[in-house]
């Protein structure tokens, strides 16, 4: 290896200097870059924790409002239940009352239908009662026979049975010897017949 020259050996040493010396300045920028990165890091945490802070206040702020909120409106359910509540027994009250109004309507629309129901019946019975009164006799009895003829019920009945149906009808006037005396001539012309029961007469009607 050929030596250096003087002049080489003192540009290499000045060379080497501006070396160490621009790493001298660059260790005290990056230094100083270290600070200021430090500094900056210190400053951003301390407006971080401020931030957080100031969050946490208003979300602490947030949840007494929103507790105040649920309390209120727990306290407006409450109420409104409470109101619920009476109005419900109230319309329970007037329902059961209702009920009772209703079931007294029926009572009274059934006694009606049963007080209709008997005069329908009056009335077929009183048409009867005409037709046979005002129809024209048989042949072979006369008027009067003829009505007791028609008035009188079918089947079996004992001779104070009949009279007290001829009575109710409207014959007040008949006595009970003139009625038995019309049943037996209505016998002996065929229109009604007899039988000993155990000693009781029981009488008939015979169609013709």
């Amino acid at each position: 290896m050929p030596l250096l020259k003087d002049t080489e050996r003192e540009q290499l040493r000045q060379l080497v200097k501006a070396c160490l010396l621009e790493i001298s300045k660059l260790k005290v920028e990056l230094k100083k870059c270290q600070n200021a990165s430090s500094k900056s890091k210190s400053t951003d945490n301390i407006q971080l924790k401020a931030v957080k802070d100031e969050l946490q206040k208003q979300l602490k702020e947030k949840n007494v409002e929103v507790e105040e909120v649920k309390i209120e409106l727990q306290k407006q359910l409450k109420e409104k239940n409470v109101e619920v509540e009476e109005v419900k027994i109230e319309l329970q009250k007037q329902l059961k009352e209702k009920n009772v109004e209703i079931k007294q309507l029926k009572t009274i629309l059934n006694e009606k239908n049963a007080l209709i129901r008997d005069l329908e019946v009056d009335l077929e019975r009183i048409k009867t009662y005409f037709e046979a009164l005002t129809e024209k006799p048989k042949k072979d009895l006369t008027s009067f026979q003829s009505q007791i003829y028609q008035l009188l019920p079918q089947g079996e009945s004992t001779e104070n049975d009949l009279y007290s149906h001829i009575y109710d009808i409207g014959f007040k006037e008949l006595s009970t010897e003139n009625f038995k005396h019309a049943l037996k001539n209505l016998e002996r012309k065929g229109y009604f017949k007899s039988r000993n029961n155990n000693g009781e007469l029981l009488w008939e009607k015979v169609d013709k």
